[in-house]
């Protein structure tokens, strides 16, 4: 038995050492693979084998669990190195298109300069040089074509066959301008007509290449040619580039082709303004004027909503239908005063229509950025018909009835989009209605004041307060702060119109008594009263409303403190006799009989001690 007991304490100790010897070459591999990775040309070597040799485990140690030596430390991953972005010239097709556009602009001033020199040197007949000139454009043309197919059928694409078609088109307009202008074998109007043919083939063309690029450059050729052939702005051009954009318009819908709608309604929008500054400079403005720049903007309302649709951060939209709507402005600008106010009511209403249709499917709702653009453009176009419609009395009245029906219609339809312009059109109200306080500082101004309309913008200006501040809680979507903040500014806008509104009365009675200075002051002091009786029950009900309590406390206190300033600071100096002497009594009591209603309503809301 002793025999066999050595021998297989011999085997454990071979098979130990076995063992070892693998945990050592395992190490060695992963330490070679740390080094590898951390980009190390030496690599340490593993431990030698004899090591392990020479010390046995120990016949106490467990089978196949030797000690294993500490690996080498977890290598953090390399962070991730940011790809280089690629300089515009490295860019795949960027110096393809650069080279075609620089291609098409020198061969089109090629094609000029050939069209003068043969002019001028009298080479060909004048028949021939337009001959020549349309054959070069169908060229150029039918290579685009022809250049289009082999890249269509090799499976890839440049801007070459765009920059030839463009140039083609652009040797047509050339040709025009030579039967028009320059020979004048055709009419001025025959003359748009061909270059809107043209045009409408290279929007044909663009729509089936799907190239924006092609119908802006179409486009504004077309455009741009329309006074050099007839050599004057005026009602033709006005009418010709409506035309095109609409076939712009429909040859896209401005549906991801935004520099097309600018290309068919920036342009536009300043030719037909040149041709009504060129009528009106002649003393004759022009009727035709105004159905181009309406049907303008009419295209562009189009196109924006076309737009929206697709693209929800679209602005270009909104930005040429601003511009559009511009030149329908000027046009009916420069008429007489019943044109231009019937065209800025018109204007008014047909947008505030248009943001009701937009703001609700079918067609809508469209981007908060249009709709806002589309109720901006109602608002001002209400403004500028009050402003120059209304009789010189009544001026401020139309804006505060402008205001209070724009209010009306954010609290009937709870738009935020109409909630700011309703507030667009109360700032302006505002700024009118200052006229008013301003006149009842002093008693000679208030004499010469119109105290009848003071009276009645004072109640319009109240009501305006009213259905801001009802709008700003019915209406979705708007911060907590800015319903607090609107709550707070309606109150003051109501206490300075209410005071108005006092001293007004208070005027018209001494005109009637034929003491007006009574009534004057009678009003301010009325005045003054009338808030201290609103300051004592705004503490009142701030200990009756939980919700509103710390609001309420903190205006009507804010309250009191202005009506004493105003006592000290005005009525005592503005104030005398026996309107003086009530002013002060009567706030006086009033803080009085407010300070101890407060204290015993105070006790009433603390709840009962208890008792032992």
């Amino acid at each position: 038995m002793t025999q066999q007991l050595q021998d297989v304490r011999r085997l454990e100790a071979e098979f130990a050492d076995a063992m070892n010897r693998m945990y050592a070459v395992g190490n060695g591999l992963a330490r070679m693979r740390a080094s590898l990775e951390m980009g190390e040309v030496t690599v340490a070597p593993p431990a030698p084998a004899a090591a392990s040799m020479s010390s046995p485990a120990p016949s106490t140690a467990p089978i196949g669990m030797p000690v294993e030596a500490p690996g080498p430390a977890p290598v953090p991953a390399a962070p991730p190195v940011p790809e280089a972005v690629p300089s515009w010239w490295q860019r795949e097709g960027a110096v393809t298109r650069v080279l075609a556009v620089a291609g098409a602009v020198v061969t089109l001033v090629g094609i000029a300069m050939l069209l003068a020199l043969a002019m001028q040197q009298g080479w060909f007949v004048p028949e021939l040089r337009v001959a020549l000139g349309v054959l070069l454009a169908v060229a150029l043309v039918a290579t685009g074509h022809v250049v289009r197919a082999r890249e269509t059928s090799r499976g890839r694409s440049s801007a070459a066959p765009v920059a030839l078609a463009a140039t083609g088109y652009a040797a047509g307009y050339l040709d025009v301008v030579a039967v028009t202008t320059v020979y004048g074998w055709v009419p001025q109007v025959a003359g748009l007509v061909l270059a809107g043919a043209v045009a409408v083939t290279g929007l044909l063309l663009a729509r089936r290449w799907n190239s924006q690029l092609l119908a802006v450059l179409t486009v504004l050729g077309a455009t741009l040619l329309a006074p050099v052939v007839t050599e004057k702005f005026g009602d033709e051009v006005s009418l010709f580039v409506v035309i095109l954009s609409a076939a712009a318009l429909l040859a896209r819908g401005d549906r991801g082709w935004p520099m097309l709608a600018v290309a068919r309604t920036m342009p536009s929008t300043g030719l037909i303004l040149l041709g009504i500054a060129v009528a009106e400079g002649d003393g004759a403005p022009s009727r035709i004027a105004i159905g181009a720049a309406a049907a303008l903007t009419g295209l562009a309302l189009v196109g924006a909503v076309s737009a929206g649709r697709h693209n929800r951060a679209d602005l270009i939209g909104s930005a040429t239908l601003a511009a559009a709507t511009i030149s329908l402005l000027v046009a009916f600008g420069v008429h007489g005063d019943t044109l231009r106010t019937t065209g800025f009511a018109l204007i008014a209403v047909a947008f505030a229509v248009a943001l009701a249709v937009t703001s609700r499917a079918p067609i809508g709702p469209v981007p908060t950025t249009l709709a806002t653009t589309i109720g901006a453009i109602s608002g001002v176009s209400a403004l500028l018909a009050v402003m120059s419609g209304a009789p010189e009395r009544w001026v401020v009245t139309g804006i505060l009835i402008t205001a209070l029906g724009y209010a009306a219609a954010a609290v009937t339809t709870r738009s935020r989009v109409t909630l700011w312009v309703a507030a667009g059109t109360t700032v302006v109200a505002s700024v009118a209605y200052l006229t008013h306080p301003a006149a009842y500082v002093e008693l000679g101004m208030a004499r010469d004041h119109d105290a009848t309309t003071a009276l009645l913008d004072s109640l319009l200006a109240g009501g305006i307060a009213a259905l801001g501040a009802w709008g700003v809680d019915v209406v979705r979507g708007i911060p907590v702060r800015v319903r607090r903040l609107t709550r707070i500014g309606a109150l003051i806008a109501g206490l300075a119109t209410s005071a108005v509104a006092v001293i007004s009365i208070g005027l018209l009675v001494g005109k009637a008594l034929e003491a007006t200075s009574a009534g004057f002051l009678a009003g301010h002091a009325l005045a003054t009263v009338l808030w201290m009786v609103t300051s004592a029950w705004l503490l009142l009900r701030g200990l009756q409303a939980e919700a509103h309590r710390a609001l309420s406390l903190r205006l009507g206190l804010g309250l009191a403190a202005v009506s004493v300033a105003k006592l000290f600071l005005f009525d005592l100096a503005t104030l005398d006799g026996l309107w003086r002497v009530v002013a002060f009594i009567v706030t006086g009591l009033l803080l009085l009989a407010s300070g101890t209603a407060y204290a015993k309503a105070l006790d009433r809301t603390r709840p009962p001690a208890a008792t032992a």
